[in-house]
């Protein structure tokens, strides 16, 4: 890699980084509470769907103790199918093996241990043509996702057997990413699929 795109990708980073720190950062740390807050009073799961990186992945902040509580919030990442994927330059620099904290309200972020961690999800273990991937966290391949609502007691129980009207009620979310393959007229390589559970009553 030539020595001068790096110190350019050095200092672009070191300076998104500065200003993001200062105008954005507690307001940041205070819109994941707030919506935690959300979701314990309702009972909801909290989603993110995300796009304009050109790249596709999933991520979440949650508590590693308690994995399945109301702090628990997926986010998932897609791009429009037109546009071209960024360079592997770029998706190495987001590939970030740092431990990241969400620190509580009125703190800017450290990355000290809190409640709250940062994670994102390894689903691109390999590529399209079967070839073992490096980085498995974003995959940079036009993309798109395909989103399916279902009852997990009707799914993991009784599938294909079931009464209408029977079942939980409680609704999970099965996201599939749905990734370019090689060669123009090549279907689509399917990863997944990411689950993204209900939320229990007061949890």
């Amino acid at each position: 890699m030539d020595t001068r795109l790096k110190g350019m990708i050095s200092c672009c980073t070191q300076t998104t980084s500065a200003l993001l720190t200062r105008s954005q950062d507690l307001e940041r740390t205070y819109l994941i509470r707030t919506l935690q807050g959300i979701a314990h009073n309702k009972s909801l799961r909290m989603t993110f769907f995300s796009g304009g990186v050109d790249c596709c992945g999933a991520g979440l902040v949650h508590d590693p103790a308690k994995p399945q509580d109301h702090k628990t919030m997926y986010q998932i990442i897609s791009a429009s199918v037109v546009n071209a994927p960024p360079s592997n330059y770029v998706l190495r620099l987001l590939h970030n093996n740092r431990v990241l904290y969400v620190p509580q309200n009125g703190h800017r972020s450290a990355h000290q241990p809190s409640d709250t961690k940062e994670d994102m999800m390894e689903i691109f273990t390999q590529d399209v043509n079967g070839s073992a991937r490096e980085y498995k966290r974003l995959m940079g391949r036009r993309n798109y996702v395909a989103c399916v609502v279902y009852d997990p007691e009707i799914v993991n129980g009784t599938f294909g057997q079931t009464t209408p009207g029977q079942g939980s009620g409680k609704l999970s979310l099965a996201v599939d990413f749905m990734v370019q393959n090689e060669g123009p007229y090549s279907a689509p390589m399917k990863y997944g699929p990411v689950i993204v559970p209900s939320l229990e009553y007061g949890r």
